[in-house]
């Protein structure tokens, strides 16, 4: 999967799960600024978990803040 279509599916995932605007969701833009909650949270990880066939470490989870930071977390993820 290139990088532009892992981060069109992540896109995907956060806005499937926030119910925002795509025109909010910047890569950089914060998830609480967005109106996330601890709930939607776990459903973006898990959601991503499934979408990416892979096992992220809810203490990682913490660190997805944006766009940007999920890609890191996947990215570290399918290193290993």
């Amino acid at each position: 999967m290139s990088i532009a279509e892992r981060e069109a599916k992540v896109r995907e995932i956060v806005l499937g799960v926030m119910e925002i605007e795509e025109s909010e969701l910047t890569r950089t833009a914060l998830f609480r600024d967005l109106g996330a909650d601890s709930l939607d949270a776990i459903q973006v990880l898990s959601d991503l978990e499934e979408a990416f066939d892979v096992e992220i470490d809810p203490k990682v989870g913490n660190r997805m803040v944006n766009i940007e930071s999920i890609l890191d977390v996947l990215a570290e993820c399918e290193a290993k």
